[in-house]
């Protein structure tokens, strides 16, 4: 094609078109690739062994982080669990007399926990169970017997204490109190009727049986029907106790400057339930009650997971190290071998770039083999590790794909060397090194 300017046309050369220069790197690419699978083929020993190593260095790092995940996890979750979810709310002492500044008039009842209490408790985030407790027997020394004007048990010499107590069916759930559900709700009610821990029922001679309709017992000389029994263990300590409403332990005492509070949190939650729980059940002055301060865990949790995770990586990249320095030495080597090759390849035309790309496509091609096959060992090792142990098995599949591209890193940095080495290499040295 020519073009005129002035009087001299001017000869241009037509550009390349574009497809070709891209078939071109193509080819330049698919002969490299050529090259490399050749190579591999001819060694398939040396790449066997060094695929294996990548594999095992890779495998190795993601199972570590992967059964230190899982580990951190299952420590974190027994953690939660025994941590202390129970929060007791006590009322404060004041210097104003029973009642304090809440004190009614003589007919009425003193009283410094509002009557919806449990309902308050309720409606706080976190919060599974909880209700009020008032010890009659410290404060008002009630009378019990097991027949009308009988003789008074839990008080004689050598006889086992008896304790009145007056709780909510909120309480029972809180502390985890084995007592039949079908009459703990007569516990929120003011209905003359009693539940007896092991301890009483033996000392009050009430025989424990699933059906206690028609046995009762008296307190201050009013029957109580027995509408079941609890169980002794846990946080209330009712092995002793003549469990009572509530309702009617109050109206027996006339205060309740002596009641709390037992408040159970959802498993992890102790902590933020024992700040908020004295606003929430007397908003109008909760400097009147005190909250049990329960010790958070949340930060002892992910210490252990960060050092978990720390721990892990590094042991994952020592393993790492040395396989890098095990593919480099062996391609130094094939290097070395090759000395001859690789002067052919420049004495016919091959660039410095184009032999050493040889070389790193090598090492990254050795490397997804061994990140793939890492990513097999890893997501074994996690899996069975956590069936060895009994955990609940945490394996992330994003982790897991992760397993190629870091045996791709492993295989770039490795061939590095070997790849500059091999570039710089004279043609004319290289062809008579043999």
């Amino acid at each position: 094609m020519t073009v005129e300017l002035g009087s001299f046309p001017l000869a241009v050369e037509p550009a390349a078109p574009r497809a070709g220069r891209w078939r071109a790197g193509v080819a330049r690419v698919q002969d490299v690739v050529d090259d490399v699978l050749v190579e591999l083929a001819s060694r398939r020993a040396r790449a066997l062994l060094m695929v294996v190593a990548v594999g095992l260095s890779t495998g190795a790092l993601q199972a570590s982080v992967g059964i230190s995940t899982q580990a951190a996890q299952q420590i974190g979750a027994d953690i939660a669990a025994s941590t202390l979810d129970l929060t007791s709310v006590s009322v404060v002492p004041t210097g104003d007399g029973p009642g304090g500044a809440d004190a009614a008039s003589a007919s009425e009842v003193a009283t410094i926990l509002p009557a919806d209490t449990e309902e308050r408790l309720a409606g706080i985030d976190l919060v599974d169970s909880g209700g009020r407790r008032l010890d009659v027997s410290g404060a008002a020394s009630p009378v019990v017997t097991r027949l009308p004007g009988g003789d008074e048990v839990g008080r004689g010499e050598g006889e086992q204490q008896l304790d009145v107590v007056a709780v909510t069916s909120g309480y029972l759930r809180a502390a985890r109190t084995e007592a039949p559900t079908a009459s703990t709700f007569l516990l929120d009610g003011d209905t003359p009727v009693v539940l007896l821990g092991p301890g009483a029922a033996e000392a009050l001679d009430v025989p424990v049986v699933d059906d206690p309709t028609g046995l009762q017992v008296w307190i201050d000389g009013q029957p109580y029907d027995v509408v079941g029994f609890v169980g002794g263990a846990g946080p209330a300590a009712l092995e002793n106790a003549v469990v009572m409403p509530y309702a009617r332990g109050l109206a027996t005492v006339g205060r309740d400057d002596d009641a709390s509070v037992l408040v159970r949190a959802l498993p992890g939650a102790g902590a933020q339930v024992a700040s908020v729980v004295a606003q929430a059940v007397r908003p109008d002055a909760p400097e009147r009650l005190s909250a049990s301060s329960v010790v958070s865990m949340s930060t002892l949790r992910r210490g252990v997971s960060t050092q978990m995770d720390k721990l892990a990586a590094w042991t994952g990249t020592v393993l790492m190290v040395l396989t890098i320095l095990l593919i480099a030495n062996s391609m130094i080597v094939a290097v070395t071998s090759r000395t001859t090759e690789i002067g052919l390849r420049r004495a016919l035309g091959c660039s410095r770039a184009q032999v050493g790309a040889v070389f790193l496509a090598e090492g990254m091609l050795i490397g997804f083999l061994g990140g793939l096959v890492g990513a097999a060992i890893a997501a074994t090792s996690v899996v069975a590790a956590a069936a060895l142990n009994g955990w609940s098995a945490v394996l992330s599949p994003g982790w897991i794909a992760v397993g190629p591209l870091i045996g791709v890193a492993v295989g770039l940095v490795a061939s590095a060397y070997p790849a500059r080495r091999a570039a710089t290499i004279s043609p004319a040295l290289a062809v008579r090194s043999e």
